[in-house]
């Protein structure tokens, strides 16, 4: 059984987003959490199929996920989740070593 798992800073991303959206609905905040999860745990079984980011760094994998891009590296039977993100945000900023190739 494959498995995933989630990085201090996609703990903390994934709380910033939940926290953003309970101001407004604290359901659709559960709700996002919990589909965020099954879709990670989805991907942990193939970890090879999200696009890769290697220009960022390497190994690094993503897929979209709503508005969200989930960030992760592949690892024996699944994955590492590192970011999960805005589709708008900067992506070279969370790897700042990205720039020196």
């Amino acid at each position: 059984m494959s498995n995933y798992s989630f990085s201090d800073e996609a703990m903390q991303d994934l709380d910033e987003i939940c926290e953003y959206i309970a101001r407004s609905n604290p359901k659709a905040a559960s709700n996002i959490f919990d589909r965020i999860r099954q879709k990670c745990k989805l991907v942990a079984n193939f970890p090879n199929m999200g696009k890769s980011y290697k220009n960022l760094a390497p190994n690094l994998r993503g897929f979209v996920f709503k508005d969200y891009l989930i960030l992760y590296y592949p690892k024996e039977g699944g994955i590492d989740v590192v970011h999960i993100v805005s589709g708008y945000q900067d992506l070279e900023s969370l790897f700042p070593d990205s720039n020196d190739e």
